[in-house]
């Protein structure tokens, strides 16, 4: 009897101590978001957050962000395309910044999903989309099936087909995987920013560790890893290459978490697209975030 309590207290009792002691969600998406300074809308599948910036009358462009920074990390791009007369449309991605935390069912297709909806409420016909690692995976997505209403595409260290993320294929198991998740690939994730914490502001930084704290969000993620979000769009970028849009890429040689000889073999789907290769890996951008901005409004011109 003895033993078998010793085995429940190993295997499955201090496991779930660990997991209710590390428990950092303490606060409710509403609460969050009060005062962010972004506009809010009831899509489909929940209330997203959005900036909608600049003349009404000027081209759009539509900044899709990554996996973990939500929009307000790219603030630098959107004053350089304000500067250079584009109208800007920003938003929060399901999960993830100050929208709405979706658990069931998050694919692909949610994602891609929320950018239409959110660009038909915007009333935008013709759009310019710019994307940065999965926000690149969501563009594509939506390019591929909405090809008609794209004038041109950016993307910025491009995820095509899943990322490097260590314990990803060990989060399954029932509680330990769960366990994995909250005491390990989340703070990966807030670890990861830590190199370029000097290059952010404390907005910035505090806003990024903060969403961590939204009630809902480590569930999201163990759904978002787990599902297709991050699945294969190579036949995504064969579609957008065939209709011959004007495309730009942005990528780093030596970027760890994305395989640049992935991103490679993509470029070679399109007809002459824009092309930048940078070194800094998959976060090359930090710093000089208004010259790659600006660049990407040259290659447009």
């Amino acid at each position: 009897m003895k033993r078998i309590f010793f085995l429940l207290s190993i295997f499955i009792l201090i496991p779930v101590c660990l997991y209710l002691a590390l428990d950092r969600e303490n606060i409710d998406i509403n609460e969050f978001r009060l005062d962010s300074g972004y506009e809010e809308v009831r899509l489909s599948d929940g209330i997203t957050s959005y900036k909608d910036i600049g003349d009404k009358n000027n081209k759009v462009i539509v900044l899709v962000h990554g996996a973990t920074f939500g929009s307000l990390a790219y603030e630098e791009y959107v004053n350089v395309f304000i500067k250079n007369n584009y109208r800007v449309i920003t938003y929060d991605q399901y999960g993830r910044g100050y929208s709405d935390r979706i658990n069931s069912n998050v694919s692909i297709e949610l994602m891609e999903r929320q950018l239409k909806e959110l660009i038909e409420h915007c009333k935008v016909e013709d759009v310019i989309l710019y994307g940065v690692s999965f926000g690149a995976a969501v563009v594509a997505k939506y390019s591929a099936n909405n090809p008609e209403n794209i004038s041109f595409i950016g993307y910025q260290v491009p995820l095509i087909n899943s990322a490097n993320i260590p314990l990803l294929s060990i989060v399954k198991i029932p509680l330990y995987g769960d366990l994995l998740i909250r005491g390990f690939l989340v703070p990966g994730v807030l670890k990861r920013i830590e190199e370029y914490e000097d290059l952010m502001s404390k907005k910035l930084l505090d806003h990024y560790i903060g969403q961590f704290n939204v009630k809902g969000t480590e569930k999201f993620f163990k759904k978002f890893f787990l599902g297709n979000a991050t699945g294969n769009r190579l036949e995504d970028h064969s579609i957008i290459g065939n209709k011959s849009i004007p495309s730009y890429f942005a990528y780093a040689e030596d970027d760890t978490e994305i395989d640049s000889k992935l991103v490679e073999e993509t470029i070679k789907k399109y007809q002459s697209p824009i092309v930048k290769k940078y070194s800094g890996g998959h976060f090359f951008a930090s710093g000089i975030e208004r010259e790659v901005a600006q660049e990407f409004i040259d290659s447009i011109k």
